[in-house]
């Protein structure tokens, strides 16, 4: 059975973090240019929307997650506002973070059968499953006359920050406009988190910190910044938002944890994966348990649909438990880089050189003409070690062709491509990717009439797990 790390794969934000509420006042942020990326990282990285890498310690119930809003205007024209269940603890992280992760997300191509060796060629549609910056300084932590007393200030990255608490929304709304944070939200949502308590970060850049513009102006990419919290669960400030929404939003997450995590009920990405990979698998080898499950989750999207014509599924697009493979490309990514680190292969097949998948062959000709030397043999053989360089993929003996995703003795997992520049990149991911968790990266467009409330991230069943680092042919764009 081939192993569903080997299988799946999807095809696969960066104008707000999670919870962050800019200003109505100051031009939409521009796209910047980026090279062609193999998959979707270039979407990853320049799509307008938020994005988010939440890392969920459920054993301590402690959370993390990190933001990189983008700005252009006036630095007093830059604020954000993030509420928090406890108080954070805020570190700066890498300027390319984001960046690193949409590389490293990026998909690998499925295996494919190597011909030359002969073998029946499957049709594709089958598979077969297998220092924190709060030391800056503290201010008065004394009632200011609005109810909010400030519990900790100073500055990550290019921002100044305050940690604030608030007794009601109006005492805090005031205080914000004195404060100069621009905020064009409502009392009611930050009524939402009074009542319940949270904390609230408000930030702004800072302008000693940035460059400015000709004209005065600052714009650009703020550094990432990390919000460390206790919580009784891992939860995401989505309804704070909604207030920087006109119509919807892309939000893409990337979940580190012991476990896979999803989002609860109608959002789960279950609902379109196992569509598409069951799909998939409706080729060759789907069980009767398999075609029920497939028709039963079709059946559920087709009446949510007509329900609300506007419904979108949240899309599945990379997830792996990591282990020695995964980490290898942060030790060393030019080396790893394309495959990984290959990972662990199904059982019984082994990697081999070009010189054993030559000789190989030459011996099925021998067998089949006689004469393993023939001019022909030798264009073919030729053809095939330009094919087949090391430095452009793997070959792997199959354990049994029947069993196989192509049906071929040997198969060719080619390597997935980025500029060297950015896969180089990748070590500064080392120590926040962690061996033993799992990442698992997903996309929801949220509507603004769906941003009611935060959002709860769940753990996957135990035996649900689905890992999904390879491309398939119907993979969500």
């Amino acid at each position: 059975m081939i192993a569903k790390a080997w299988l799946a794969g999807a095809a696969a934000v960066a104008a707000l973090g999670t919870g962050a509420l800019v200003a109505s006042r100051f031009p939409a942020p521009k796209a910047d240019a980026a090279c062609c990326y193999f998959a979707a990282q270039e979407k990853d990285i320049n799509q307008p929307g938020q994005k988010a890498f939440i890392a969920w310690d459920e054993e301590r119930k402690v959370e993390a997650f990190t933001v990189q809003p983008k700005f252009e205007g006036n630095a007093v024209d830059f604020g954000m506002v993030i509420p928090t269940p406890s108080q954070p603890k805020l570190d700066e992280m890498p300027r390319d973070f984001f960046k690193d992760l949409a590389i490293y997300t990026i998909l690998m191509p499925l295996p494919d059968g190597i011909w030359e060796m002969g073998g029946s060629r499957r049709a594709r549609g089958g598979l077969k499953s297998g220092g924190g910056a709060g030391a800056l300084g503290l201010e008065d932590k004394k009632n200011d006359g609005h109810g909010v007393k400030v519990l900790e200030a100073g500055v990550v990255g290019s921002l100044d920050y305050k940690i604030i608490v608030a007794e009601q929304a109006n005492g805090l709304y005031d205080w914000l406009k004195e404060n100069q944070y621009v905020y064009s939200g409502d009392k009611g949502t930050l009524d939402f988190y009074i009542t319940k308590k949270w904390f609230f970060t408000v930030m702004k850049i800072d302008p000693k910190q940035m460059k400015k513009g000709a004209k005065g102006e600052y714009s650009g990419e703020v550094t990432p910044t990390r919000f460390t919290f206790a919580s009784a669960k891992c939860i995401y400030p989505l309804r704070i938002t909604a207030l920087s929404v006109k119509d919807q939003t892309d939000a893409l997450f990337y979940v580190q944890s012991a476990k896979q995590m999803d989002l609860e009920g109608d959002l789960s990405w279950m609902h379109s994966y196992r569509v598409m990979w069951l799909t998939y698998m409706l080729g060759c080898s789907a069980n009767a348990d398999q075609q029920a499950e497939l028709q039963q989750r079709t059946d559920w999207v087709n009446q949510k649909k007509a329900k609300d014509p506007r419904y979108e599924t949240t899309k599945l697009e990379w997830a792996k438990k990591l282990g020695d493979g995964e980490l290898s490309v942060v030790e060393d990514p030019l080396k790893n880089y394309g495959q990984m680190g290959l990972g662990a292969l199904p059982d019984g097949h082994k990697v081999v050189t070009i010189d054993e998948l030559v000789e190989s062959y030459k011996e099925e000709v021998k067998k089949a003409k006689g004469n393993p030397d023939d001019d022909n043999t030798k264009i073919v053989i030729k053809s095939m070690r330009e094919r087949y360089d090391a430095a452009k993929g793997s070959i792997v003996k199959v354990k049994d062709p029947d069993k196989s995703f192509n049906g071929a003795s040997y198969e060719w997992y080619a390597n997935r491509e980025a500029p060297a520049e950015d896969v180089k990149g990748l070590s500064r991911l080392k120590g926040h990717l962690q061996k033993g968790q799992w990442v698992t990266k997903f996309r929801k467009i949220l509507r603004k009439d769906e941003m009611t409330d935060d959002l709860v991230l769940v753990a996957v069943p135990a035996g649900k797990e689905e890992e999904y680092v390879r491309i398939m042919p119907t993979s969500p764009p």
